[in-house]
């Protein structure tokens, strides 16, 4: 789900980069999603665990345009976590054009593979926009951290609050 900040075209520059904000869209961590769930698949079939034949049409349903991303959101505040509705959703999309194929989706994987590779590649494609970010971008931020190096903050700690902290101890862990 979008914060309110990163769904604002009015705030949202001032926090992250267009590049990282299409990093971490909802419509781009599902195809993550989706893309585990093709790649499982395909592995799968070429070692013989599923049917050779049901690997397409499970791959070929694993487009992030074809799901609804906010009925899936709901879904998963009741399951518990994105990839329980999403599995269903994939499987219900796959059983219209392949009943077969359709019992072979997500297939011996758990909800945390599914949820865990797709961060871990989000994770790979965020440092990928990290590395890219010009230095003339970070300079004026440590620049700023420093002329607030006495500024008091709130801190907290598994939502409560924590010690007081200055933002010259927080701001150089972000740059």
């Amino acid at each position: 789900m979008a914060t309110p900040l990163l769904s604002s075209s009015l705030l949202a520059p001032l926090i992250s980069s267009a590049a990282m904000r299409a990093v971490v869209d909802d419509r781009a961590r599902l195809q993550r999603m989706l893309d585990f769930e093709a790649a499982l698949a395909r592995a799968e079939a070429a070692l013989g665990v599923i049917p050779a034949t049901a690997a397409k049409p499970i791959a070929d349903a694993c487009g992030a345009d074809g799901f609804d991303i906010a009925a899936i959101g709901e879904e998963a505040a009741l399951a518990g976590n994105v990839a329980i509705p999403l599995v269903k959703a994939l499987t219900a999309k796959v059983a219209q054009s392949n009943a077969e194929a359709a019992g072979y989706v997500h297939w011996g994987a758990t909800s945390q593979d599914v949820i865990d590779t797709a961060q871990v590649l989000e994770l790979c494609a965020a440092i990928g926009v990290r590395r890219c970010r010009p230095a003339s971008m970070v300079k004026p931020a440590i620049a700023r951290s420093r002329s607030a190096a006495n500024t008091s903050m709130a801190s907290r700690n598994s939502r409560t609050c924590a010690v007081s902290m200055t933002s010259w101890l927080v701001a150089p862990q972000c740059t």
